[in-house]
């Protein structure tokens, strides 16, 4: 094997991205410590690190399969690479030029989070697949009783739960949103006002028809409503899933999005607003913490700002042309009795004073 005067230095250019590099090294240095000092030093993975000098390329890549040792010392490596008469030509004013190959740790975290977002979705959308050959109609009294003449209010309900499996992120978000939309007692209210009942309550995958809000199959059957965000890194607001809940429980009666239809909707909307407004609503949203001075007040406060920011998603979110328009004339219906009404009392403030 070629040897090295351990005495003599080894004298590199490195280059990189523009960049350049000087380096002198002893002949007796690890492999693995050039590649540290490298990787380190133009931030780079050590992953497929490679040097190329005059043509030829040395491997500081410990998985690559070549031959590598980190512990093998850099004048041996380089004096096999090009022979002793090459390596000892190298001086301070004529070092050895050598262009460094490597990718930066930054793309490669950045590839490595892409890749683990595209298995997460793959995940869900292969548990949804799964999910619609084992799909079986419920009996059509279990699941639509409009005429039915047996008022019991528990029939009118969600039968069954079935978020992603563990598989799909957030799991104890999402599984936790649809027991609160079960179990809304507003939701409740409407449900057995109408006599809806649902055999199924689940999800919507967002890469399903991404546009797509809630699903109601075979009026009843399943409802399934998108609770992830696109990136599946966190759940929707609450207030616009119940939204989209409401306008499913719609489909439980009218198939197309006719005017029935839209009646029907306002209406239910109007009904969990009334419900939630009555005095004697308290908002079902999680306990304050222990030794919290939160008053019921405040809750009911929190809960109001929250249906306002509802209300403002709500108009990013119509599910047609005509349905959005309906929902701007109904606010600007009220807003023009508001006036009136201050107007009016305004008025008889001024009678009174004269």
């Amino acid at each position: 094997m070629a040897t090295q005067d351990p005495q003599a230095s080894i004298h590199l250019s490195v280059t990189h991205s523009g960049r350049t590099l000087p380096l002198s090294l002893s002949p007796l240095s690890p492999l693995a410590h050039l590649s540290h000092h490298l990787t380190t030093s133009f931030s780079l993975s050590p992953s497929s690190l490679k040097l190329a000098i005059k043509g030829k390329k040395l491997s500081l890549d410990p998985d690559s399969g070549d031959d590598f040792s980190a512990q093998r010392d850099l004048g041996p490596a380089l004096a096999d690479l090009l022979g002793p008469a090459t390596l000892s030509s190298s001086s301070p004013t004529k070092p050895l030029k050598a262009l460094l190959i490597g990718t930066p740790s930054s793309t490669l975290d950045a590839l490595r989070a892409d890749e683990a977002l595209r298995a997460k979705k793959h995940a869900a959308f292969a548990h949804h697949q799964s999910l619609a050959p084992f799909a079986r109609p419920m009996p059509t009294a279990r699941v639509r009783t409009l005429g039915d003449a047996e008022d019991d209010p528990e029939r009118y309900r969600f039968y069954r739960l079935e978020p992603f499996p563990e598989s799909v992120p957030q799991l104890g978000k999402r599984r936790e949103m649809l027991e609160r939309l079960a179990e809304d007692p507003a939701v409740r209210h409407v449900m057995r006002e109408h006599r809806f009942a649902v055999g199924v309550l689940t999800e919507l995958h967002p890469l399903l028809q991404p546009t797509l809000l809630g699903l109601n199959t075979n009026a009843g059957e399943k409802v399934s409503l998108r609770l992830l965000t696109d990136r599946l890194d966190g759940t929707r607001s609450y207030n616009e899933v119940r939204k989209v809940l409401l306008h499913e429980l719609v489909h439980n009666r009218h198939g197309d999005h006719d005017n029935s239809f839209k009646e029907l909707n306002s209406l239910l909307n109007k009904q969990v607003a009334a419900f939630e407004s009555s005095p004697s609503f308290e908002p079902w949203d999680p306990p304050a913490p222990s030794g919290s001075s939160a008053s019921a007040s405040t809750a009911k406060e929190a809960h109001r700002l929250h249906e306002v920011e509802a209300e403002r998603v709500w108009d990013r979110l119509a599910f047609g042309l005509e349905d959005e328009v309906e929902l701007r004339r109904e606010r600007a219906g009220r807003a023009a009795e508001e006036r009136m009404r201050r107007a009016r009392e305004g008025e008889g403030e001024r009678q009174a004073g004269k």
